[in-house]
């Protein structure tokens, strides 16, 4: 009797004890800003404290699902890589045996000239990198010339301003061409000949390479409709203005054919 006595006893001043020590921590926070800070603290610290061991428990039980999901997803990567490494293989199988109809060698232009009837340019690559008379000379923005004659280094190049070059063009839409030459006169139009008068060519319609010829690719844009008039009362002539501003040639690339001596031989 007196040990449950006693056992009352105790749990009621441990009662008492948590209340009055309640009661003067919400006394203290009462009474200023100072305290509530403090006090506020010491809870947040605490909170903190049992969230980091809380996260730890938690993650640590979590880490089998975590880590089956893991190794799943890289079993799914790991065949997708082998899915593609196949495909590339097979894919670098085909390329090896197809030859592309053209490839490009990258030059620089060392000299040019736009104040003649008949332009050159000299570019920087040469016999040494496979270049060779007849090729053509193109930017992304235009037709630039072909290579007349070459030494082991250097490149001559028959520009476009030149009163005897011309180029096969198509107009866009229709597909209508004929030859693209240069007048001699201003360094960024040409003449667009021989497209029929029932053709409706419109202003800022863009002429491009057409294709028919073993120096340049086809569609390679070369400029935009300015202009149009009746040629011997059969066909237009376009005014064509020019993408490529010649004045400023600085990196051109050579066209090689690699189906051009097969493709001159049938046309023999």
């Amino acid at each position: 009797m007196k040990s449950r006595y006693g056992l009352l006893s105790s749990l009621t001043a441990i009662v008492l004890f948590i209340v009055l020590e309640t009661l003067s921590i919400v006394l203290v926070v009462k009474g200023g800003v100072v305290q509530q800070f403090k006090v506020l603290g010491a809870v947040r610290s605490v909170e903190s404290w049992f969230w980091a061991r809380t996260g730890k428990i938690t993650y640590y039980f979590n880490y089998k699902s975590e880590n089956d999901r893991l190794s799943a997803e890289n079993l799914q990567l790991r065949q997708q890589l082998s899915r593609y490494a196949a495909a590339q293989a097979e894919l670098d199988s085909v390329v090896r045996f197809v030859e592309p109809p053209f490839t490009y060698i990258g030059a620089t232009v060392i000299r040019n000239s736009v104040d003649r009837q008949h332009n050159y340019l000299i570019l920087d690559r040469g016999a040494k990198e496979g270049v060779e008379p007849g090729m053509g000379v193109v930017t992304a923005r235009g037709v630039v010339g072909i290579v007349s004659a070459v030494s082991r280094h250097y490149a001559y190049v028959l520009s476009l301003l030149n009163t005897e070059q011309s180029v096969s063009a198509k107009l866009a839409g229709s597909g209508s061409f004929g030859p693209l030459t240069w007048p001699g006169t201003e360094p960024d139009k040409a003449v667009l000949q021989e497209i029929p008068v029932h053709i409706q060519a419109a202003p800022g319609d863009t002429v491009y390479t057409s294709g028919y010829s073993t120096i340049y690719p086809p569609d390679i844009p070369i400029g935009s409709v300015a202009g149009s008039k009746i040629s011997q009362g059969s066909s237009q002539e376009l005014t064509v203005r020019l993408f490529e501003d010649f004045r400023s040639l600085h990196s051109v690339y050579i066209v090689a054919n690699n189906h051009r001596q097969e493709l001159e031989e049938l046309h023999e």
